[in-house]
């Protein structure tokens, strides 16, 4: 025998969002693997059942293969719960499921909330074609590098957003995005869910002064497919500009890329590249 794991999805927020399904799972299951324990036994409890746990977090998730492949060996089924939402989402899990199909194991996912679809379906934004990228990184040079590599990226792009990093994540945005629509989607499922729908610019004024609480989804519009019909501002284009110099870009380069990414004349790139080079330089000294 070759054992069962289920991926189980929990709730982000609200628990009627339980299902009949997910409790059989877990009431099937001989041992739950769960990020922590301290919140799975929360919903443990709700459910009124009464499981044996064993901790799977990114720190000890390669640790916990061994249990993995002694339940296929004896045939046992096994639950794999994230803290909210479904596993391996930005969470650990990917290990214990590439393991089990090895292993032979029979894997069902079991579906469920997941914040960030339900973020771009209320957001508003194309659904049709998205990218999800996840939390940016941590260091702002690497943030405006992963940006960078994503700026051109026409599908509607999605991150999660801690709240102390809000502001800093929608200044980096807007230095190498420039002025775009987006979505910002707060405690999904909660008492206090909110969608905030406007431009990078309104919300960095927005949060400039209010409390920021809770943690975030940020959905954002892609680059428009190159059309002749789409019109560029002047400011976008030196935002664009200065987003290039950035990323260690020449004059002729810049002029060439953005003359060919917003159909504008090379000329009329040129002069305001040089002219943006001028005011670099001047800052500088």
């Amino acid at each position: 025998m070759s054992g069962t794991l289920f991926i189980v999805a929990t709730p982000i927020g609200n628990l009627d969002d339980l299902t009949i399904r997910t409790r059989s799972a877990i009431e099937s299951a001989n041992f739950v693997l769960a990020e922590d324990t301290r919140v799975t036994i929360k919903l443990l409890n709700h459910f009124g059942l009464k499981k044996h746990m064993v901790s799977c977090h990114e720190h000890n998730e390669a640790d916990r293969l061994e249990a993995l492949r002694q339940a296929a060996e004896a045939g046992h089924t096994v639950a794999l719960l994230s803290d909210a939402g479904t596993p391996l989402i930005s969470d650990p899990g990917y290990q214990i499921v590439r393991e089990a199909i090895a292993l032979g194991m029979t894997v069902i996912p079991l579906p469920g909330p997941s914040a960030f679809l339900l973020a771009l379906v209320g957001s508003g934004l194309p659904c049709d074609k998205f990218v999800f990228e996840g939390f940016l990184p941590d260091k702002l040079s690497a943030q405006k590098a992963r940006l960078e590599e994503l700026r051109t990226e026409s599908r509607t792009l999605i991150f999660y957003v801690s709240p102390h990093k809000l502001v800093k994540n929608l200044t980096a945005l807007s230095e190498v995005f420039g002025d775009r629509q987006i979505c910002l989607a707060r405690e999904l499922t909660k008492l206090h869910e909110e969608f905030v729908r406007g431009t990078i610019s309104f919300m960095l004024k927005k949060y400039a002064t209010e409390e920021i609480r809770g943690e975030f989804v940020l959905v954002v519009a892609g680059l428009p497919e190159s059309d002749e019909s789409v019109q560029v501002t002047e400011d976008e284009v030196r935002v664009a500009i200065r987003a290039e110099f950035d990323a260690g870009r020449s004059v002729k380069d810049v002029s060439a890329l953005l003359a060919d990414q917003f159909h504008w004349k090379k000329s009329d790139v040129y002069r305001l590249a040089l002219d943006e080079q001028t005011t670099l330089t001047k800052n500088e000294h």
